[in-house]
């Protein structure tokens, strides 16, 4: 049987797949997600929540925390940890483009978290790397990758006159 290619397999399915080991190697998670800095979520491991929703609010956290860190000279952001009385939200940066996200029951053993999952992240910010890489449409209808995309400068938008109301 022929060897499986890192790129036959989608992103989101390589993602999910560490996401899974998340929770197999340590008690307590209650699931994970890794999504876009924007908040767009990309794979998830979440039994009974919201990935979209909880997508959006983990950008929000990593874009506060990121500023609290470069404002206090602390350098990049990594990783913050929030304690609730039904238990954890840990939140990491995965590369440039990735953040994760573990959601942990009161019985998490933050140590053993931060232990096990930092080779994970790892491996989640090389797939999230090829993020980038989706094809898109141009106007002529040819597909190219999002970085070659990113690299075509923008078109200059229109200005609009002023009201003479």
């Amino acid at each position: 049987m022929p060897a499986t290619r890192k790129a036959s397999v989608p992103v989101a399915d390589r993602i999910r797949a560490e996401l899974q080991l998340i929770r197999v190697n340590v008690t307590g998670v209650h699931g994970s997600l890794a999504a876009t800095s924007d908040g767009l979520p990309v794979a998830y491991d979440l039994p009974d929540l919201e990935p979209t929703e909880i997508s959006a609010l983990v950008a929000t956290t990593h874009a506060l925390a990121s500023r609290a860190t470069l404002a206090t000279g602390r350098g990049q952001f990594r990783e913050a940890v929030a304690r609730g009385s039904q238990g954890y939200l840990a939140v990491y940066a995965a590369g440039a483009s990735a953040i994760v996200a573990v959601i942990g029951t009161s019985r998490l053993n933050v140590g053993m978290l931060q232990y096990q999952v930092r080779e994970i992240i790892e491996r989640i910010a090389v797939h999230a790397a090829d993020l980038g890489k989706w094809p898109t449409v141009t106007a002529a209808g040819k597909s190219r990758s999002r970085a070659d995309a990113d690299q075509v400068s923008p078109r200059p938008l229109p200005t609009r006159r002023p009201s003479t109301r």
